[in-house]
This record gives C-alpha cells, structure tokens and sequence, in this order.
C-alpha cells in the first residue's frame, strides 16, 4: 500500500479555505469547529524549471501604466447588457475580462437574468452557454420564451472544465460572453473532492479567472447560496472574482432585486430593481421606486434608504405579540439580526415597552435586505406602533429616516436632501426627530 508523507499533504478548511500543515479542531482562520480536510498539496513547479526563456528562466513582462491609453481603453472595455438596470450594477456593462459572480438562492430568476443578458448584449459576436444543470434543449426554450434569437447562443453541456479550457482559443476567437452555470456543479480532473467541495470549487474559479484574463473574454459565474443567504463555498470564492452580484428576492412575488457587494469596476453598493413576468424580468427603472405594500397600517413603517446612490421608499413591518416562551422570539427578516436586536433593546429601554415578556418580528415588504441605518427609526416605529395598535401618521402619510444610537438619540443620515426630494414625489411627508420617544406624537390617537 502506497502512503502518502507528511510532505504531500495539507489540511483545508471547508468555511474558508485556508490551508495548514497538520489538523487542528478549530480553524485558526475563521473560527469553525471541524472544517479541516485532507487534501493532497499542489507541487509548485519552479520557474527555473519551466524554460521559456535563456538559460531556463521565465521571461518576465512589466508594463507601465503611462504606456495605456486610457480613453481608448475604457471605451472598448465595456459591453453594454441592453439592460439598464443590470448595466448600472455592473457600472456602465461587462468589463472585458472580467470574471463576474451571481449568487441567488433556487428559482430566483438567475438563470433568466443572464439569459436575457445575453440575449440582449451588444456585441457582434456569440454568448457561450456552459450548462452542467441543464440541457441544450432547456436553454433553447428559456431563449425562444424569453424573445431571443437561438442563433447566438451557444451551449457546451459539460460540468468538467478541462472541456472549456480545451476550447480557449475559440473562445477568444468567437465568443465575447461566457456563462457558467453554476460554479457548484463544475469539476476539475485531478483534483481531489466531488463537484462543490472547497478544493474544486477554488481550482475551477482560479481556471476561470486564469482564462478570462487570457483570453479578455467576460464570464459570468452563477453560485448557489446556503440556508444561512451565504455563497456556497469557501470564503476564498469572492475574494477572487472581480465581481460579487446577490440576487434576491421572495419567490411568490414578483419583485426581485440585483445588489453589489464587490465591484473592482464601480461602486459596490448600486441596486438594480426587477420584477419577474411572465415573458422574463422587466426593469423597474427611472427615478422612483416605491417598494411599499401597505404602508399606512398597524406595525408598519416606512421609510427612504440610499441604496448605492439611489433613493428607495421601503416598507418595515413588525409583529409584537404576547410571548408563552420563557425566552421570547426575536425574528428579523431583510435586516441584520444583531442590528434588529439593538433597536428592540433600544425600544425597550427608551420607550418603556415590556419587551422581555413579547415575541418581536420585524420584515422588510418584498423580501429585501436593507444595510442603510436610515431605516433604523422606521424599525423602531413598526415596532411601537404594533405594540400600541395605532398606525403611524394618524392619517398622514409620514417617512421615517435616521439612524438610532444606543441612549435613543437619532442622528441624521447621508443624502437628507435626496431622501426628503424623494419622499415629497411619493406624497409623503419625512419626519426628522431628535429622540426616538418623539415617535409617540405620529401615532393615531
């Protein structure tokens, strides 16, 4: 029996994918408890070695930046999607050479939304479709329902990227778009593991990177994510990429939204807004957007975040009801959990609102997640107005924005001016406040 030395083997993390010489319980990286797995070590093969140059040694090229020129660079770097609202994610369209990550949970319209992407770009040449989930057929029905034209889509139906690597130069002859679906279901020859472990994961995202760069050829890499709204992989996934896209949304409605979370090409908070119909996603683009549902009754408080440089009028809702447990729930849906638990515990103590013996539930209408801390008043107004069973506004119809400290304080948000321009189009009134306890005055009586 053949056994490996100590040499030829490293333990990986299965959270983050850092690599150690011997195993340990935790992870010293990231802190997760029995993440380490043996895999065997990557020999390096030392440029000394390679040839390619005299004597054995590696040429190697440096480029000053004074030698680019800029103007002619950037107007043939971008390629429009057609789609304003994808395009103004990205930045002004796909950079070329770029690898770009989407991430969605199931049925959330990814494959939909880089279909019509590609359908739609503006581009001579042809949109090859890497498909390991799905078969040439399936996507040739998503086209023609979609309104595009078959033509211009090719598929390869191959979850093995030594398949795609083979082709590099028609790739780069043929091809301005490359889409692979998904980065869960692709394997590389060699490398130990089954599709979707860390190890494969990382080699086949390095061979696309590596291939994109070569090549100038874009590609868009769709990925699952966990129950956790987490990308299913190692954290090492988008630090590689140049671009890390969530796309989100509740799947029984209709409105779905794209967000940044890593450009290297623009800002990386921008918010694309779509809503899914019957023939693909049609942009909700222009000025306003108004995510409200109800927005007038108990427990319900809106509010205008900036998400990227976008004013958005959202709605927070809130459940407050008598608890039976002697540890009361506390569920926060579209917001950051730790957050939601700071304003309960702010309401609680600044209000004088018995929340220790109530279950509190706070959700964002539509399904979406909000990291804007304007909304924080409007989450501490649902809150309150659910436990005193009056609406917000008395009849009016009010916003609420700012940012709550820990002592119940409300410190004014970025961008007042384009939240109250914002919030005076959709008919509303924004509140400024100094002290969360001024909220009582908005109630009904």
């Amino acid at each position: 029996m053949l056994v490996k030395s100590k040499n030829e083997i490293v333990f990986v993390c299965s959270n983050c994918g850092n690599e150690f010489n011997k195993w340990q319980g935790q992870c010293p990286a990231c802190g997760e408890w029995n993440s380490l797995k043996e895999a065997p070590k990557v020999q390096n093969t030392k440029s000394g070695k390679s040839g390619g140059g005299q004597n054995g040694i590696t040429k190697i090229k440096v480029i000053n930046l004074g030698d680019i020129s800029f103007e002619d660079n950037n107007s043939n770097s971008y390629i429009s999607t057609n789609i304003r609202e994808f395009d103004r994610v990205l930045g002004k369209g796909v950079v070329r050479g770029s690898l770009i990550l989407l991430a969605g949970e199931p049925g959330v319209g990814k494959s939909t939304l880089v279909t019509q992407a590609a359908i739609n770009l503006m581009t001579d040449k042809k949109v090859l479709y890497v498909d390991g989930e799905e078969t040439a057929s399936q996507v040739a029905l998503r086209v023609r329902r979609l309104g595009g034209k078959q033509e211009k889509i090719e598929v390869l139906e191959t979850n093995n990227i030594d398949d795609l690597e083979a082709m590099e130069q028609r790739v780069k002859d043929v091809y301005d778009l490359v889409l692979v679906d998904s980065v869960q279901v692709m394997r590389a020859e060699g490398v130990s593991g089954l599709a979707g472990s860390p190890s494969q994961i990382r080699e086949v995202t390095l061979r696309l990177l590596k291939l994109a760069k070569s090549s100038g050829v874009a590609i868009i890499l769709l990925g699952h994510v966990t129950k956790e709204g987490e990308i299913a992989g190692p954290k090492m996934l988008e630090h590689m990429v140049d671009v890390v896209l969530y796309f989100e949304g509740e799947k029984n409605t209709e409105l779905r939204i794209l967000q940044g979370t890593k450009n290297r090409f623009g800002a990386a908070d921008e918010v694309g807004v779509f809503r899914m119909g019957e023939k693909g996603l049609v942009e909700m683009g222009g000025d306003k957007i108004n995510l409200t549902e109800d927005g007038e009754g108990v427990g319900s408080g809106v509010s205008i975040v900036m998400e990227g440089s976008r004013p958005m009028a959202i709605e927070v809702q809130a459940l407050v009801t008598e608890s039976f447990s002697p540890a009361p729930r506390r569920v926060f849906s579209g917001i950051d959990f730790n957050r939601g638990q700071i304003l309960v515990a702010v309401t609680q103590k600044v209000l004088g609102v018995p929340l220790y013996k109530f279950d509190v539930v706070v959700a964002v209408a539509g399904g979406i997640r909000i990291s804007d801390t304007g909304a924080d008043l409007a989450i501490v107004g649902a809150i309150y107005s659910s436990y005193k069973n009056k609406p917000i506004g008395g009849g009016n119809r009010v916003a609420l924005v700012g940012e709550v400290s820990l002592l119940g304080g409300v410190k004014k948000v970025r961008n007042m001016e384009k939240r109250k321009s914002e919030a005076r189009a959709l008919g509303r009134e924004l509140v400024e406040v100094t002290k969360i306890g001024e909220i009582k005055k908005f109630l009904a009586e």
